[in-house]
């Protein structure tokens, strides 16, 4: 009969009780799996070069530091883990057997973490750099063609918390009364031992009246902001008065913006260039406002710079093909495949065999009619290159008459002014013109760029743009979902440009790093399948 005594509780008893004695202690290298994900990334990180971020410590005074590589490998694991909070870093490093065995059994508090992240861009940016080399090296990325694309980005800022030009105002008048106030009641004989007390040189403003004047040198900035971006609203039809523009208090460097989800909320640009191998990002910023077709050039001069790549094509969606864009690209024998944000010119009745005849009755009403104006459009007006004119729906000629020196986004661009001399009388004034009966004809202007823009309409129909464009959708944006849901980076945690810009360069490089980890183990994977089906 057996002795063995029956169970006195149904459900399973623990493995290893807590009080229980552990008589062969485990490694911590024993519990992480060979094929564990992390195990590459530490190999990766070990074998970059760190001797320019060593070079910040002094290595010889105070507590010895932990080295750079162990807490740039936990912060892009805990990205990659979809971890971006500091406290919780903090706590895996403790319980989470991943992050010990990363950390070497190191426990970092939430503070070190949070200055490292946000302390080192420029030495953040080598090591990006270097995985990018790193990369291109193993044969898994490649520079020749470029994808270029921006989104938008929640900042740390309240959106109904904002300055106008009006908000701005009244404010630096209370700041004037109070700075007159305090310099009113402040004698500077008299006061001017009890600065000497306090420790303050009498030769400067006291702290209370300092503190007054930065913050207003802080308003006056932004005030100049304001009317800047009132000005340019103005110029596309918006008026500033009903609809003055908005900059957030809490960080004057974001602005409101429309988000693909509905609404409006204080965002910043975050903008990335991908090569079409594998899709890793080669180039990452982040401007202020809807400007990312300004950075396309400067990516592209930095992306051949740094990694001594020949880029032969650059694609981008139609906010790039503006006219310095297209010539830029021209300089550097770079193709830009990107379609001009213009109407299609299939759907364009004002496209005809016969410039001199009208376009036909029934498709005046389907010509380009341009929203500020509800007057026909510049794209209703067809440029003749060999007599240098253009024609106007009715098919009258629109000769050149006069150039002049136009300030466009900060750059100075020659605009070609072209006029019609016999617009009295036309039956489409109306559809025309704002005022039909004033003297001077119908003003057709194109800028410098008008020959590069010719060009490139006639490039994108070419049989390599029409099969290659549609990879842009795919490199072009697919990152961009990546970093916002697989890492939750949907708000930025910093605030001013240089914090946010250093907080995406930090997702970019967790990305880069994600895809490399992948790749290069399933590399290894294969491998070691052939190496066994070799040596069955």
């Amino acid at each position: 009969m057996s002795k063995r005594q029956p169970k006195v509780s149904y459900w399973q008893d623990a493995p290893m009780p807590r009080d229980q004695l552990v008589l062969f202690a485990e490694s911590l290298e024993a519990r992480i799996p060979e094929d564990h994900p992390v195990r590459v990334l530490d190999e990766i990180l070990d074998r970059l070069d760190w001797s320019d971020w060593e070079s910040e410590y002094h290595g010889a005074f105070g507590q010895p530091p932990i080295h750079p590589s162990v807490l740039c490998k936990v912060l892009l694991f805990a990205l990659i883990r979809r971890i971006r909070s500091s406290r919780q870093i903090e706590y895996n490093l403790r319980h989470s057997i991943d992050f010990i065995w990363l950390a070497s059994g190191r426990t970092i508090d939430h503070v070190t973490l949070s200055n490292f992240r946000r302390d080192h861009p420029k030495r953040l940016k080598g090591i990006y750099q270097q995985l990018v080399k790193t990369a291109i090296d193993l044969g898994v990325a490649k520079l020749s063609e470029l994808c270029i694309d921006g989104s938008r980005v929640l900042a740390n800022a309240n959106r109904h918390k904002t300055w106008t030009q009006a908000r701005v105002a009244k404010v630096l008048a209370e700041l004037d009364q109070e700075i007159q106030k305090a310099f009113g009641e402040m004698d500077l004989s008299d006061a001017a031992d009890d600065l000497l007390d306090d420790g303050q040189p009498a030769n400067k403003l006291p702290a209370s009246i300092a503190s007054l004047k930065e913050r207003r040198e802080q308003l006056d900035q932004v005030m100049a902001n304001l009317k800047e971006m009132d000005a340019a609203r103005q110029a596309k039809g918006t008026d500033p008065q009903k609809n003055p523009a908005q900059i957030p208090k809490t960080d004057t460097d974001a602005r409101v913006l429309p988000n693909k989800e509905g609404g409006y909320a204080a965002n910043f640009t975050p903008m990335a260039v991908t090569e079409t191998e594998n899709g890793f990002i080669v180039g990452a910023d982040v401007v202020i406002g809807n400007v990312e077709h300004a950075m396309m050039l400067p990516m592209v001069d930095e992306i051949i710079e740094v990694y001594g790549a020949l880029v032969d094509t650059m694609m981008g969606d139609s906010a790039y093909s503006t006219g310095a864009n297209l010539q830029g690209c021209q300089e550097r024998t770079v193709e830009l495949l990107s379609p001009l944000p213009e109407p299609s010119q299939d759907e364009n009745p004002a496209i005809r065999d016969d410039l001199s005849q009208p376009v036909a009755a029934d498709k005046v009403d389907q010509l380009p009619i341009k929203p500020q104006t509800k007057r026909f459009d510049k794209s209703a007006f067809v440029y003749d290159e060999e007599e240098d004119c253009y024609h106007c729906p009715a098919g009258k000629k629109l000769p050149r008459r006069g150039t002049e020196m136009k300030n466009r986004n900060g750059q100075r661009v020659l605009q070609i002014h072209y006029v019609c001399d016999d617009c009295r009388g036309c039956s489409l004034a109306s559809k025309c013109r704002t005022n039909p009966e004033s003297k001077q004809g119908r003003k057709v202007s194109h800028d410098e760029f008008e020959p590069s823009r010719r060009r490139h309409r006639e490039r994108m129909k070419s049989k390599k743009a029409t099969e290659r464009y549609p990879l842009r959708q795919h490199f072009g944006e697919t990152q961009f979902a990546v970093i916002k849901e697989a890492m939750s980076l949907r708000r930025f945690l910093l605030r001013g440009i240089q914090g946010v810009q250093t907080e995406w360069l930090w997702g970019c490089t967790a990305f880069n790093m994600k895809k490399l980890v992948n790749l290069l183990g399933a590399m290894r994977a294969d491998k070691t399948e052939k190496t066994s089906a070799a040596s069955a």
